[in-house]
């Protein structure tokens, strides 16, 4: 597992990447997230809406790949 470091602007243009691959059909993908107050978000658009509030502390990017994990400073 990679892991990361990123401020909230890096992290929202990390998502949306990875929305522009997911609707181009290039790959599939997991997200998860999870929250300040320890509540677990799934999906790329609820991550991402989460991301934006500012109230996620990281996620996981999950594929063929590899996993990521993400932390948002």
């Amino acid at each position: 597992m990679t892991q990361y470091f990123t401020s909230r602007q890096g992290a929202i243009k990390r998502l949306m990447d990875l929305k522009r691959q997911f609707a181009r059909g290039y790959s599939l993908f997991t997200i998860d997230g999870w929250r300040c107050d320890g509540v677990e978000v799934n999906g790329l658009d609820q991550v991402l809406l989460n991301v934006r509030a500012g109230r996620i502390l990281s996620f996981r990017h999950a594929d063929a790949d590899g996993d990521q994990l993400v932390y948002i400073s």
